[in-house]
């Protein structure tokens, strides 16, 4: 059969392809993303959910810099510039005993580097991809052995700055106590990145971190990734890139089907009380029905179970007995129907096995409605005796 393509067809087909394809093209790479919602290689998404399976009570910042509640904060490869009150939120929140762990790489240096300055660190890009390897015994657990790296900075700064991994000459990592806590300082993101972190000790090394910070609760900073005030954070930011927008799209084409095909949206109206059909109407129409599928029989076996049921109201013999056990729970009840009972069942089981017409099953549905009434009047009639 041929088909045909109606206007509203090819309109709503033409809307999904352009959605699909304003998808594709507004989508960025997600590999420069360093959040930790990202699945990209920049990204710190696998960090976030590993600590989290290992029991971690771990959370994002967003929306405001705010530190309350904290004990660990990550600050990985920031893209929004620190301000002097968010440098000084920090540093008061290492001064009371708080850990703050930061990566930083060539994107995130420019905005790490005011929090860097009032650490006293110095960063220089001499450095080329390679294996970082521990400087001095810092793994109670000495499983951190070889860190691979991507290249970024060499670390320096004070007296206090104790280096943790170096790499040739280079200090890639250290960690420098301030006040009652501790900044732990790296000059590469690989280690703590989705790609990285699968790749030799690097999972190891950032837990030898936390496990020197005590633990506690752990925070990413999204606040420094984009995730200000002014920005839908949570699960609203979705609708601020190609997924919101292709649902958008998707949303506007269902209206447009809807509109254009002549459907309504609201309550629909009241229908008039239909009229109940008869047994014999009935019988007809889902004799037609299930004619096509050549199964007429099961029209049979179901006005059988009909009559059990009925009378099983008026007896209380249980239908769900086969038709000879019935008929003997019948006839032990000593009902007056009992024979009509067992002839119109054995009819009907017969009819069951066969492809039978629609007179045969008319005259079927006929006695069984005779014998339902029959009990009704028997049940009214006992029932007037009692009262």
């Amino acid at each position: 059969m041929r088909r045909h393509f109606t206007p509203v067809a090819v309109l709503i087909a033409g809307l999904a392809v352009i959605a699909v394809l304003t998808v594709a093209i507004t989508t960025p790479s997600n590999d420069a993303d360093p959040s930790s919602r990202a699945v990209g290689k920049l990204g710190t998404l696998a960090a976030y959910t590993w600590l989290q399976r290992l029991g971690l009570p771990v959370s994002r910042l967003g929306g405001t810099f705010d530190l309350t509640g904290v004990d660990v904060l990550v600050e990985y490869d920031p893209s929004v510039p620190f301000t002097a009150p968010e440098v000084d939120s920090v540093m008061q929140h290492v001064q009371r005993g708080g850990d703050v762990m930061i990566a930083v790489g060539p994107e995130g240096a420019a905005a790490a580097a005011p929090l860097l300055q009032r650490l006293g660190l110095l960063v220089s890009a001499d450095r080329g991809p390679g294996n970082a390897v521990p400087a001095q015994p810092f793994d109670v657990a000495q499983r951190v052995h070889d860190v691979p790296t991507a290249g970024g900075f060499s670390l320096s700064g004070p007296v206090a700055f104790v280096p943790l991994l170096v790499q040739g000459s280079a200090v890639v990592a250290g960690a420098e106590r301030v006040g009652g806590g501790r900044a732990t300082v790296l000059g590469d993101t690989a280690p703590l990145s989705n790609d990285g972190l699968r790749h030799g000790d690097s999972a190891f090394f950032l837990l030898s971190v936390l496990e020197r910070a005590r633990g506690g609760r752990v925070a990413f900073d999204e606040f420094h990734h984009g995730e200000g005030a002014q920005a839908s954070t949570g699960a609203a930011a979705i609708f601020n890139g190609p997924v919101g927008l292709a649902a958008v799209l998707a949303a506007l084409v269902v209206v447009a089907f809807l509109a254009l095909n002549g459907r309504r949206l609201g309550r629909p109206a009241t229908a008039a009380a239909a009229a109940v059909p008869s047994a014999g109407a009935y019988v007809a129409a889902m004799g037609r029905l299930l004619a096509r599928s050549r199964r007429r029989g099961a029209i049979a076996a179901r006005y059988g179970d009909e009559l059990k049921r009925a009378v099983q109201a008026v007896t209380g013999v249980d239908a769900h007995l086969d038709d000879t056990a019935f008929v003997a729970a019948l006839r032990a009840a000593g009902h007056e129907r009992s024979d009509d009972v067992d002839a119109v069942l054995a009819r009907a089981c017969g009819l069951s096995h066969g492809d039978p017409d629609e007179r045969a099953l008319l005259r079927l549905a006929r006695d069984v409605d005779a014998l339902e009434r029959a009990g009704a009047d028997v049940e009214r009639r006992s029932a007037e005796l009692r009262a």
